[in-house]
């Protein structure tokens, strides 16, 4: 293994990135929805359940001395419960970073490319995720540096907004009118998943326990970014709006004007293929590592193109966005189940190997 470390600011900026998707252009649609009014207010719940779940993984890392996951739970639990559990991870991991891209590629086709299969666009998507996985976690970091800081260049750019927020569209009322308060939550939660994925990083961070409280930084800046979207979108269009449009966020973008770019809308979906990227290099990245633990021997950039191409077969069968979306949604119930299932499992595997060296 290089010896090579992320360093603590690259892996806040790698968990951002990672947890920021697709649901950032339909989550102020979602909360509406679900929440009803003034549902942003969802947001901060979501954040909240997702710090308590870092809280975890980083008890995980303290208890276990930074040991990676892999010797966490081999040291305590039988192996033969291990393996299907691994197995599972490689099933489900690579069809989520397959989905994330498919998702990303049918609202890229619904936008600019109609007449262009979203086969064909993933492809290429897929082509850049594989170049970029196959570079290693350390230059994946550090590409999405250079991705992050693109993507905040946004962040200046929407507070033009402020200009036509109306605090009386947000309503004095919270929660109202909303078709199902506990699946709102449960989506709020959802968009910030992606952070689970960073219990694989153990030996390739800082050999010290400062670096675990950027996961929290990486969340937080998440959460602001979200927060800033939805309370915007809240301000710019009434609740009735909100409820029809499918991609507020890029509605409330097609209101700008510059002389340079036609269509700002386009520009800022088209830029997001970087945040895609990484989101579903880190789910492959991941799925690779679980690979190594069960045949250390196969060659990594094989490994990388056997998850890519069998997950493949998953794209094929769903067609329109409405079909994505379901296969998303099915898929993040299980993803949540490991976000809080893993580190669980990891801490009874020490609390085992803690009483057998007291019984020795």
């Amino acid at each position: 293994m290089s010896k090579e470390k992320l360093h603590r600011f690259q892996i806040a900026m790698l968990l951002f990135n990672t947890q920021c998707g697709v649901a950032i252009f339909i989550l102020p649609r979602l909360t509406a929805i679900h929440l009803g009014t003034n549902g942003w207010i969802g947001v901060v719940f979501g954040y909240l359940a997702v710090a308590l779940n870092i809280m975890l993984i980083t008890l995980v890392y303290r208890l276990g001395r930074g040991a990676s996951i892999f010797r966490v739970l081999g040291d305590g639990l039988p192996r033969f419960l291990l393996i299907p559990l691994y197995l599972i991870l490689i099933l489900i991991l690579p069809m989520i970073g397959c989905i994330v891209i498919k998702e990303y590629v049918v609202i890229y086709q619904i936008l600019m490319f109609p007449q262009t299969s979203e086969m064909v666009l993933k492809l290429f998507v897929d082509v850049v995720v594989f170049l970029m996985v196959t570079k290693g976690i350390y230059n994946m970091s550090k590409a999405n540096l250079f991705f992050v800081a693109i993507l905040l260049t946004m962040v200046p750019v929407s507070l033009t907004f402020i200009n036509n927020f109306d605090l009386t569209r947000l309503t004095p009322f919270i929660f109202k009118e909303g078709k199902d308060v506990g699946e709102g939550i449960f989506r709020m939660y959802a968009a910030f998943l992606g952070y689970e994925l960073f219990i694989f990083l153990f030996p390739y961070a800082e050999n010290n326990k400062k670096w675990l409280k950027y996961l929290h930084l990486g969340n937080t800046l998440t959460g602001l970014v979200y927060l800033l979207v939805t309370v915007l979108c809240y301000g710019f269009f009434n609740y009735n709006e909100l409820t029809d449009l499918a991609f507020p966020l890029l509605d409330m973008f097609g209101y700008l004007k510059f002389p340079f770019i036609e269509r700002v809308q386009n520009f800022l979906y088209s830029a997001f293929l970087l945040s895609i990227v990484t989101t579903a290099s880190m789910y492959y990245w991941a799925s690779q590592t679980v690979v190594a633990e069960i045949f250390p021997r196969l060659p990594g950039k094989g490994v990388v193109f056997i998850l890519m191409a069998g997950s493949i077969l998953v794209a094929l069968i769903p067609k329109t966005l409405p079909e994505v979306e379901k296969w998303f949604a099915l898929l993040l119930y299980f993803e949540s189940g490991v976000a809080f299932g893993l580190p669980l499992l990891a801490l009874l595997s020490l609390l085992i190997q803690k009483g057998r060296k007291s019984h020795a």
